[in-house]
């Protein structure tokens, strides 16, 4: 099973996984099929016209020899048969038939025979029998041709072309008996049939095929060029529910389908913000009470329960500030700048003292990215206070890497175990099995660190460095260097 599983997978590693690709088969393969079919059909057809053709000419040739010769004596037919004959056709008259006997009754020629013997009987000929022969061996034989001064003109060449494929060409041999027993056999070619494309008219075809490619590419490119701007905007909305809108236009099922994901968009966008607003709102009415137990707390003699209560009060307190938190991420909206990433990260790093700027690696000048001023310096802090939280020092770095900013955050921690390695950004999920907010924070940090990035069309990444501790990455578009 496992094996065959195996094959699948290598056999479908071949076929094209894109609508335009198949597409594009599809019109090649049909191209490529109908006209090998068009040849096909045209080989067959002029064949079959050109047999008729041929045994119209024998036919009608053999009826103006046996009116010559009828009326002529045997001595006088020889001395005209030999003035009549050429390299292509050869008259010849005899006491023996050319052919030796009649072809059999189920092959064509045999109506042929009965034919010409019926046409015939008006100039006394008793027979006639006709034979299909292979062609002679012409090697060193030429056509006649006049010679003149300069070379030979266009015309003169095709003509000698042609003279030279009817002397390969297989070739009619018919016999008719005369009244007094005398044989009159000809010779006469069978009409060569040249090749559907020959070396003049195949650059034409292959212009033209590729004209009707190249013109199927657009047309393909056309079509699905509403069905990629659809995938990219569903790729933008899993990143950023706040990605403006499909445009509505084009044909009426690509505006269908658009039109059904922006209603899903819309919709998705009201949910969240209504989920937001719902936490945000029992978040702002949690305050009330908990400033009342911090009141009543206060009133209380110093005790262990007083300790006790106020550290709970105060854990209630940071958990409601994280919601209310998390919940403005997706209402505030933040127009982009050009930012200057070191001068930000050094301003960040200033404000803890466990955070420690190791520079740039690989960049000339200042890096510059497209972001949020509020959102990124937010999401960069959370970043670092995550780093201090689990690892005692944050060592930060900028480096460039193709079209992309990258923040390395490194922490001198324990590391992080893979499997963990998306769960932690998932709301209120912590590493840390205590429960105390003092040491395992309260799991919102690095949700909201990369929510925030992602709606600046960055992303947040994280891997356990070789030299120990944690790396948490931070990707931010490029706008370029300061000198």
């Amino acid at each position: 099973m496992d094996k065959a599983s195996d094959e699948m997978l290598v056999t479908r590693r071949f076929f094209p996984r894109t609508l335009p690709a198949w597409l594009i088969i599809i019109m090649i393969g049909t191209l490529v099929v109908s006209q090998t079919t068009l040849f096909a059909i045209m080989s067959r057809n002029r064949v079959a016209s050109s047999e008729i053709v041929d045994l119209y000419r024998l036919n009608e040739r053999a009826v103006w020899l046996a009116k010559l010769m009828s009326p002529l004596p045997p001595e006088e037919r020889v001395r005209v048969g030999g003035e009549l004959s050429d390299p292509t056709v050869v008259v010849s008259l005899s006491s023996v038939p050319a052919v030796g006997a009649p072809v059999a009754a189920t092959d064509t020629l045999s109506e042929l025979e009965d034919i010409l013997v019926a046409r015939l009987g008006k100039f006394e000929v008793q027979d006639a029998r006709v034979r299909v022969d292979e062609p002679a061996d012409t090697r060193g034989v030429s056509p006649a041709a006049d010679t003149a001064a300069q070379g030979p003109g266009q015309v003169e060449e095709d003509l000698s072309e042609v003279a030279q494929d009817f002397l390969s060409s297989q070739r009619y041999t018919v016999s008719l008996q005369m009244k007094d027993g005398q044989w009159l056999n000809f010779v006469t070619p069978v009409t060569p049939i040249g090749p559907i494309l020959s070396p003049q008219s195949l650059p034409t075809y292959l212009l033209i095929s590729a004209i009707v490619v190249l013109a199927a590419l657009w047309a393909v490119s056309r079509i699905t060029s509403p069905y990629q701007l659809l995938e990219g905007a569903l790729a933008r909305l899993g990143s950023n529910l706040n990605s403006p809108p499909l445009v509505e236009r084009g044909s009426r099922d690509f505006r269908s389908a658009a039109k059904a994901l922006n209603l899903a968009q819309a919709k998705l966008q009201q949910h969240v913000e209504e989920r937001a607003l719902l936490a945000a709102a029992l978040a702002h009415d949690l305050r009330t009470p908990i400033t009342r137990m911090r009141l009543r707390t206060a009133l209380l003699k110093k005790s262990d329960t007083k300790k006790a209560l106020e550290t709970d009060i105060a854990d209630i307190e940071e958990t409601v500030e994280s919601v209310l938190s998390l919940a403005k991420v997706d209402s505030a909206a933040e127009a982009s700048d050009r930012i200057d990433l070191m001068s930000m990260v050094e301003t960040v790093a200033d404000e803890y003292a466990n955070a420690v700027v190791m520079g740039k690696e690989g960049i000339l000048g200042r890096p510059v990215c497209l972001a949020s001023p509020i959102a990124l310096r937010r999401a960069i802090r959370n970043i670092v206070e995550n780093a201090i939280s689990y690892g005692v020092v944050a060592r930060l770095t900028v480096r460039m890497e193709q079209e992309a900013v990258l923040l390395s955050v490194r922490d001198e921690g324990p590391g992080l175990d893979p499997c963990y390695a998306e769960d932690v950004f998932k709301p209120f999920f912590r590493l840390e099995s205590s429960r105390n907010r003092r040491t395992g924070g309260s799991g919102l940090g690095l949700t909201i660190a990369r929510t925030l990035v992602r709606r600046m069309g960055g992303e947040v990444t994280l891997a356990n460095h070789e030299s120990g501790g944690l790396d948490v990455v931070l990707r931010l578009r490029s706008a370029g260097n300061f000198e």
